[in-house]
């Protein structure tokens, strides 16, 4: 993987929310985080995905935001990507019906991201089990409802920092010896995001990081990263999702990642509509979906050391870099 596409993955998620109920959702059932997990992909992708992977639930995640976030590319580039992603399985947009506990019944759409990669039937077969009360493969019965889109962030809008990012600053506090950085925070943040997908408590988490010290701790970051991966908690049980106790979902359907069209309405290929993949189509063969020309950058792109990076990478992921051997004469 090309060094340069991991820059952005590695970017600090000071990232737009979407509307309140909308945005960002976890799908289910996730294989634990690994520097891998998106290696399959091509550079871009792998970039674009590791970069949502690591955004909090709710944050917004339409083209349009990634290409304002994510300089390097444009608004073709970005759709083209998340349109590769869904292909690949980690992506799906659903609408969701939810009656509110005053009684009214309205529509939300969200966008569904898995870090492990899912075929059609899995995601056809989420959305049966959550809908629950239809049967397979039928949209839910129409409700008059309100209609809710989701509305594009005001820009210069920025998303307050997540619960996971609280916890890992919070550490120093309780524990000396666990003094982390901005960057360590960050590198961390979706390690314990996962923890707490997973039903995890704050202090359940704190509680686990600052056990059984060592007397002293030279490296905060490799240590905390150590235990986040092997003591992460098992996956819950699936059970119907409920984002707050005054909110019931009572159906999904399926719809085209890019537009308003849903499975009742038009054929999705691997969530899309047949339309807009005609449109990313023409965008490719036009050469549009590439990264932005220098001149039309709105900051200088920044040099890349490749070897610096890969260290750095190394050094994340807790394996470090062996000196070469000595030859023997």
């Amino acid at each position: 993987m090309a060094a340069a596409n991991l820059s952005a993955a590695l970017r600090a998620p000071a990232h737009p929310l979407a509307k309140a109920g909308y945005g960002k959702r976890h799908a289910p059932d996730q294989a634990p985080p690994r520097a891998d997990d998106f290696a399959g992909l091509e550079p871009r992708e792998a970039a674009i995905a590791a970069y949502i992977d690591r955004l909090p639930e709710g944050a917004a995640i339409g083209y349009k935001v990634l290409a304002e976030e994510l300089p390097d590319y444009g608004q073709q580039a970005c759709r083209s990507a998340l349109d590769r992603l869904t292909r690949a399985g980690h992506l799906r947009r659903i609408r969701v019906q939810v009656t509110l506990s005053d009684g009214q019944v309205r529509w939300v759409t969200r966008t569904y991201f898995s870090r492990t990669a899912r075929d059609a039937d899995w995601w056809a077969a989420h959305v049966r089990f959550v809908r629950g009360m239809d049967a397979p493969g039928q949209p839910p019965a129409p409700v008059a409802a309100e209609t809710v889109e989701e509305p594009e962030p005001e820009p210069g809008v920025r998303a307050p920092r997540s619960e996971a990012y609280d916890v890992l600053a919070g550490l120093g506090r309780r524990e000396p010896r666990l003094q982390l950085s901005e960057g360590d925070c960050v590198e961390l943040e979706h390690l314990v995001g996962e923890w707490l997908a997973r039903g995890a408590g704050r202090e359940q988490i704190t509680r686990a990081l600052t056990s059984g010290l060592p007397e002293s701790v030279h490296s905060a970051g490799p240590l905390l990263r150590k235990r986040l991966e092997t003591k992460m908690p098992p996956t819950p049980a699936p059970r119907p999702e409920k984002d707050h106790p005054s909110e019931q979902i009572v159906g999904m359907v399926m719809m085209c990642l890019f537009c308003d069209e849903d499975e009742t309405t038009t054929t999705l290929d691997h969530g899309v509509c047949l339309d807009c993949k005609e449109a990313i189509a023409r965008d490719e063969a036009m050469g549009l979906t590439g990264e932005v020309p220098d001149t039309f950058l709105a900051r200088p792109r920044a040099e890349v050391d490749v070897a610096a990076r890969m260290a750095e990478l190394r050094s994340a992921t807790v394996r470090p870099v062996l000196p070469a051997p000595r030859s023997r004469r």
